[in-house]
């Protein structure tokens, strides 16, 4: 049995202002210094925390795992907080109005640039010259809008009859909701070039829908869905039966008005995605359907088995392939999120894209001018293709180097690519020996040891790469941060295949929480031959205390913490547009699985092993600092009722997470079911009491 390890996390200094009303409470000065040691393991030695984030990396090295032989990880540093009313690439030339209050924690710096520049009014950058001042795309001309609405008349036949263009200013306010909010996470749109009067209509109109998402105007969002939808149907009718767009004898330099329209209309169709995905329910089954539509285009037009690249030097052929390149990935990814949220097949297949060269740091993408760009690219060693460097986590001597010139999108792709694999595993073992109703009850040892070191190696890669970012607010993108995300989403996934057991597709919390109820318990190994266990049935506690498991958790405690660290009020009420989707539901995923793990060690809590009572114990400590702990327990004797009684505290401690107001309605989702499943799991456990 391994056992706890003093690392850079244990050996930090005391934070300041934390556990201090314990000591009013009778609690014994030994204990509120155990408390500060459990809390030092997650939050690092920073006396405070920038707004925007976390301590040191992801929590790793705190259990050892030896049969995996791999080194220490290296913690990555945070980058300083960010200051001023900068974001992206632009700089605000007014005070944020008060739509931008709730970001203004959050902006990103901006690129050197000539601060005596003229206006140039959203001029496309036709050439490579150092333009005279950054381009903002939601800074619309009258002439930009004009040529607009010109477009939006020429296709009005198609568009609902209902629908009415919005005047200048509400649609600045739209494109400005999109890219202030929404663009960082789909980021296939060069930034300083990108002119939206330049756009087809069907995918300004997409951004239209998602700014006024952001925007928190969910009507208007619909009815611009819609909208888009109605040219993104007209379009695939009458391209129904076009042969392949790309053709390997094409030009690089250049393309052609149809391939660009294309790619615009598929952009638009991920945006409408992603929209209907998290957003609206009642859009849930058309964007199911074009999810299905939008990986049938690329299939059948060969678009995934070929990557444009070109040598030729030129800033802008970059700037075309690269977009391309980003928009299939973040296709891929977003037909990978209904996977994960609604337990649905993988759309696109991770075989479908080992081909395609995986996207260049957003440093570079970023780049305001060719100069800028030329200088940086120096710096970057050749790219290279998602299968060859996901091959490389599974091999039994990996060529490291490989990932030194990875970028955080590289590395939010390679980690999909785990999690997809993970979940065909489990499809795979479906209806074999030791299968529950169907349902497997483990991964075998073998695989989950294989899927254990690809993990690994992925952290370590990520957290010595030259962009980890674990913020939604750094510099170079939330894509690092949201790549923290599915790679804990894909730790649970090994031990807890949560997914066909959450029903988050009704979007009813009563239904969904009856879900989490009857989830069964996570396992570790494989049954053995010819074993069943019925529904909701696990193994022994013992198999619940090995150190691959422990991983999992820890990551697990981790991701809950870093609210509790900032003040869950305050994040419920604050940064709920800056925390991304997909970490609403990392947290959700984490909170049952650490509730189910705790279930289970109450079937015999008089076996617990030396590493899991540590657990145990910051997870206690976590709940002190969010004043959620229950009397006993201090001096780490855990009771089965106190075990269950914890579980259902972190699951209450997130609905109280997730209170806030948010931009899409699943979140509120989220919210209500745990609230439901807490109760029902309290209900529960006084009732037992009692009895």
């Amino acid at each position: 049995m391994s056992s706890f390890q003093a690392g850079p996390f244990n050996q930090a200094q005391t934070p300041q202002g934390t556990s201090t009303s314990f000591l009013q409470q009778g609690v014994s000065r030994d204990v509120v210094d155990d408390n500060l040691h459990d809390l030092n393991i997650l939050w690092g030695s920073l006396d405070t925390f920038p707004l925007e984030g976390f301590g040191r990396g992801l929590p790793n090295e705190l259990i050892t795992l030896p049969e995996l032989d791999i080194p220490e990880s290296i913690n990555s540093e945070l980058t300083a907080p960010m200051t001023g009313d900068t974001l992206g690439n632009v700089r605000l030339d007014s005070p944020l109005s008060d739509d931008d209050a709730s970001l203004s924690n959050f902006q990103l710096p901006p690129l050197q640039h000539n601060e005596d520049s003229q206006d140039t009014d959203n001029v496309l950058h036709t050439s490579e010259s150092i333009p005279s001042e950054p381009h903002i795309p939601w800074r619309i001309s009258k002439e930009d809008y004009q040529l607009t609405l010109g477009k939006i008349e020429h296709v009005r036949h198609i568009l609902p009859e209902s629908f009415s263009f919005p005047s200048k200013y509400v649609f600045c306010r739209y494109i400005e909701g999109y890219f202030t909010g929404s663009h960082g996470h789909l980021p296939f749109l060069h930034l300083p070039t990108v002119t939206v009067a330049h756009l087809t209509p069907a995918l300004v109109l997409a951004i239209m829908a998602m700014g006024a998402q952001y925007r928190f105007e969910q009507a208007r969002a619909v009815k611009f869905y819609k909208a888009s939808r109605a040219l993104i149907n007209d379009h695939i009718n009458l391209h129904s039966t076009s042969n392949s767009l790309y053709t390997p004898g094409s030009q690089l330099d250049t393309i052609d008005r149809t391939e660009k329209t294309h790619f615009e209309v598929l952009q638009a169709q991920i945006i409408l995605t992603t929209l209907g995905t998290w957003g609206n329910h009642d859009l849930l089954h058309d964007t199911l359907g074009m999810a299905g539509q939008m990986s049938l285009y690329l299939q059948d037009s060969g678009l995934l088995l070929h990557d444009r690249h070109s040598d030729d030097g030129s800033w802008l052929a970059w700037i075309q392939q690269e977009g391309q390149r980003r928009t299939k990935y973040i296709a891929y990814m977003i037909c990978n999120v209904q996977t994960i949220l609604y337990n649905m097949p993988p759309k696109i297949l991770n075989s479908e894209i080992t081909s395609i060269l995986l996207p260049w740091p957003e440093e570079l993408w970023s780049a305001t001018c060719a100069a800028d760009w030329k200088s940086l690219r120096s710096k970057w060693a050749k790219s290279v293709t998602f299968g060859e460097v996901y091959s490389q986590l599974f091999r039994h001597q990996p060529n490291h180097r490989i990932y030194s010139s990875l970028s955080s999108f590289g590395y939010l792709i390679l980690i999909h690519g785990i999690f997809q694999q993970i979940y065909l595993a489990w499809e795979s073992s479906c209806c074999l020996p030791g299968s529950s109703e169907g349902h497997p009850m483990a991964l075998p040892h073998e695989l989950l040891t294989r899927f254990h070191t690809a993990l690994r190696r992925w952290q370590k890669g990520w957290e010595t790469s030259s962009d980890p970012s674990i913020t939604p607010a750094s510099p170079k993108g939330p894509l690092g941060f949201n790549a923290t995300a599915i790679f804990r989403i894909a730790c649970i996934r090994l031990h807890f295949n949560l997914g066909p057991h959450r029903n988050l597709g009704t979007a009813d919390p009563d239904a969904i929480a009856s879900s989490f109820c009857n989830a069964p318990r996570p396992t570790q190994h494989s049954l053995p031959t010819g074993s069943r266990p019925g529904p909701g049935a696990a193994l022994s506690p013992q198999a619940m205390q090995t150190p691959q498991i422990y991983h999992a958790i820890l990551q697990s405690i981790h991701a809950l913490s870093i609210p509790v660290r900032l003040g869950v009020e305050y994040v419920a009420r604050t940064q709920t547009l800056t925390w991304s989707t997909i970490h609403s539901l990392c947290n959700l995923e984490c909170a049952l699985f650490l509730c189910k793990w705790l279930e289970t060690l109450a079937l015999n809590p008089t076996d617990l092993h030396r590493d899991t009572r540590r657990l145990l114990r910051i997870i206690l400590s976590v709940l002190r600092e969010a004043d959620l702990a229950q009397p006993g327990g201090l001096g780490g004797e855990f009771g089965a009722q106190q075990l269950r009684r914890m579980g259902a505290v972190l699951v209450r401690l997130l609905s109280k997470i997730l209170k806030g107001d948010h931009v899409f309605e699943m979140m509120h989702v989220f919210c209500d079911s745990l609230q439901i499943y807490a109760n029902r799991l309290e209900n529960d456990i006084d009732s037992d009491i009692s009895a």
